[in-house]
């Protein structure tokens, strides 16, 4: 737009005044000091993090009404829809003053705008197609994700206030999230961009705490290890039976270690060394984030109650079923998004 507006000439009359309007609304604003009006106005100093200024807070100066409808309407204007100037004429026309909520339309524009150049977004349900993943910035998709789970937030945060449920319009954003951050290759990235995925997708399903929550709880997280990682080179003796370039998702809670391995479409769980306490007892395991997502067909139908045939054996181990998924291991994303999955799983022992 800024090609189209800056380098051909303009008639005269309210064409001209609209479109010098609308390229003034893309351009970020800057405040005497060469700092973004919204960073100024929060007192960012040089050395911040900029995603920091999009941190969502329902008492923060965003305006939720208007800020819930940027996706949407950052959605729109990429994808060529003529129509959405006049469908969002509202929100151009708040845009307009109020700098903080500019700001972040500058910035969904931009991560959403990167993460759209090689594939449609609600293409990635099934993470197929050429997704050249390598030419889109990992940092902006991070910082998106952050933007995504923190509107759902604002959004739960607002419902309970006003005695409504909003819990289907978070679940989709943190949908989007999930699937986001299949695409960020660097571990440490997509660590930071869903660190806060699993407490706000808790909010979202309720505080339902499944039968057996009483007893001792291990929480296991994974060991991010990038996209499409393969066995360790420094292996331990649990993984030594297994191959090297068998895909895994390795686990670990409090000097626990355990992991996540594919049989065909089958997910198997592997646990080793657990208290005696669990000896000779079923378990009952737990996944926050296996609701959000439909391709992995937990074993009993419910991610928050997946209770093993087996038992724990005399040495503390356990291979167990979790359920069946077409994803895949052993293709870069698809094991991202199975990793994130896992951010969280707990392992207790089953009523």
């Amino acid at each position: 737009m800024d090609k189209q507006f800056d380098h051909n000439a303009m008639a005269p009359g309210s064409e001209s005044r609209l479109a010098q309007w609308l390229l003034q609304l893309l351009r970020e604003p800057k405040s005497d000091a060469g700092i973004p009006a919204a960073a100024s106005r929060h007192g960012a100093r040089p050395g911040h993090r900029p995603e920091a200024l999009l941190e969502l807070q329902v008492e923060s100066s965003y305006h939720l009404p208007f800020y819930q409808q940027l996706p949407d309407f950052v959605l729109a204007q990429l994808r060529g829809d003529e129509e959405a100037t006049l469908r969002y004429a509202t929100l151009l026309y708040h845009l307009v003053g109020c700098a903080e909520c500019h700001q972040a339309y500058l910035e969904i524009y931009d991560a959403m705008g990167a993460a759209l150049h090689e594939t449609d977004t609600y293409a990635m349900y099934g993470l197929g197609g050429n997704r050249g993943a390598g030419v889109t910035p990992q940092r902006m998709l991070g910082h998106l994700c952050r933007t995504l789970i923190s509107q759902a937030e604002a959004i739960l945060k607002q419902a309970r206030r006003s005695h409504q449920d909003d819990a289907e319009a978070a679940r989709a954003l943190l949908q989007l999230a999930l699937r986001m951050s299949a695409r960020i290759g660097q571990s440490t990235i997509r660590q930071s961009a869903t660190q806060d995925l699993v407490r706000v997708a808790t909010l979202a399903q309720g505080s339902a705490v499944p039968p057996g929550s009483g007893a001792q709880v291990y929480q296991y997280t994974p060991t991010l290890t990038g996209a499409g990682a393969r066995g360790k080179t420094v292996r331990r003796a649990d993984v030594l039976s297994r191959p090297l370039e068998q895909p895994v998702i390795h686990l670990q809670a409090r000097g626990l270690h355990g992991s996540i391995t594919q049989r065909e479409r089958t997910l198997e769980l592997h646990l080793q060394h657990l208290d005696p306490q669990t000896y000779s007892q079923r378990l009952l395991i737990t996944v926050p984030l296996g609701s959000l997502i439909e391709p992995v067909r937990w074993r009993g139908g419910n991610p928050l109650a997946i209770r093993s045939e087996q038992l724990v054996d005399a040495q503390g181990s356990l291979v167990m079923t979790l359920g069946e998924t077409d994803l895949n291991l052993s293709d870069p994303e698809e094991h991202n998004l199975l990793e994130t999955l896992f951010l969280l799983l707990e392992v207790r022992v089953s009523a």
